[in-house]
């Protein structure tokens, strides 16, 4: 058995801390965890490419590797792998979905080749989200996970709860263990997590012979192993200014909540069905909404942009084009109407919509809700950016319909 892992180390406010990186494999999720530095009272940067100069103590890379091919995926995890590993932070995180969507294996795979290492742990369950890894089985809120919305995920749908068979066709090498487990000398273990205690006997066990990674809730338990002390944020508010909110998702409970708003008479725009039906985009058609949803801002201070699921076909090529098309139109809106809080609910489609815009660095300024994070944007003033992952609630304090 190597060494474990040196997490001794003593936060900047009063030493010196040595750099902690994140790589997560979707905006969202690197918003996440900048948000539960922020908590920790940790200088934190989120950006979605490495800067060499940059200093922080927490450095979260976004990266748009669940919304991509596997083999782009697998190039942009080598890439900033390569540029981090160059600034010798103390810990390398890999941020992963906590029902284990996207390119994982493929992804922690080389990682592993580009530092070296014979092994990698990976911890994604959340149970403070329902989200439990119990022999082999995942369940979300005691329910096996492939009987749950996440069957119909459009991008990664979910058919199996044995998380063994799942990916038993990417590699052998892959394995699921409980805590108590000794570790293999190499290969891939994916930790059951059935309850919060366990987090933090997995985060008990790192050595520094291995890739580590995993959800939010196991970030937080690795945190506190390095006895920091959560700090107060102070709250600025999600106040005044127009409020542009950017629905990306036709699944799960926000479909509901956005009609419940148009039915209570709110201003919601749906992306128009001559937008969602066909690949080929019709700039007359994108005009025509941008314009509806200018029109609805000269009456109201918040407008919510919305994918109507009736027109919806469950596809990867429709969620890629149908977030180009949300983003393009952000873009277009942008330009007509002074937006002061852009919040954004989709990993995927907060990554379209910040290119879009021209958005690559931000600095997190208030952690909302857990996974619900508001960053003030570098290369825009006065123009705040809350993201919030597709597959959780929206905080009783942002969705104020």
């Amino acid at each position: 058995m190597s060494d474990l892992l040196d997490l001794s180390f003593t936060h900047s406010r009063f030493h010196s801390l040595k750099m902690i990186a994140v790589i997560a494999d979707d905006l969202t999720g690197a918003a996440e965890l900048a948000g539960i530095g922020l908590t920790y009272g940790l200088i934190v940067e989120l950006a979605m490419s490495v800067n060499p100069q940059s200093t922080p103590d927490l450095l979260v890379i976004a990266t748009d590797a669940r919304s991509v091919s596997e083999q782009e995926a697998v190039l942009e995890m080598t890439e900033v792998s390569k540029a981090l590993q160059a600034m010798k932070p103390e810990l390398m995180y890999k941020k992963i979905d906590s029902v284990l969507r996207g390119h994982v294996i493929a992804e922690v795979q080389a990682q592993l080749a580009v530092l070296g290492l014979p092994k990698a742990l990976l911890v994604p369950a959340n149970p403070a989200l329902g989200r439990t890894l119990v022999n082999g089985h995942y369940y979300v809120h005691g329910k096996l996970i492939h009987q749950t919305h996440f069957a119909q995920d459009p991008e990664f749908p979910i058919k199996e709860s044995d998380v063994q068979k799942r990916f038993d066709t990417k590699s052998e090498q892959v394995m699921v263990l409980a805590h108590q487990a000794d570790f293999p000398e190499r290969g891939i273990i994916i930790g059951e997590v059935e309850k919060e205690a366990d987090l933090h006997i997995w985060a008990s066990r790192l050595d520094s012979q291995m890739v580590v990674g995993g959800g939010s809730n196991f970030f937080r338990a690795i945190l506190d192993a390095l006895t920091l002390e959560k700090q107060l944020v102070s709250a600025t508010g999600v106040v005044g200014g127009h409020k542009l909110y950017v629905c990306g998702t036709a699944f799960g409970e926000s479909i509901s909540l956005v009609k419940k708003a148009l039915n209570d008479g709110h201003a919601i725009s749906y992306m128009p069905n001559a937008l969602t039906s066909s690949c080929k985009l019709a700039m007359v058609e994108l005009e025509k909404w941008v314009a509806e949803i200018v029109n609805y801002f000269r009456q109201n201070r918040q407008v919510i942009i919305a994918i109507d699921p009736t027109f919806v076909d469950n596809s990867r090529s429709s969620a890629i084009h149908l977030r180009i098309r949300m983003a393009m139109a952000v873009q277009e809106v942008m330009k007509r109407v002074r937006i002061h809080e852009l919040i954004i609910e989709g990993g995927s489609t907060a990554s379209a919509v910040l290119r879009q815009i021209g958005i690559s660095r931000l600095v997190p300024v208030q952690e909302l809700a857990p996974g619900v994070v508001r960053s003030e944007a570098i290369e825009q003033q006065e123009l705040y950016i809350t993201m919030k992952p597709g597959s959780y609630s929206w905080p009783t304090e942002l969705w104020t319909f």
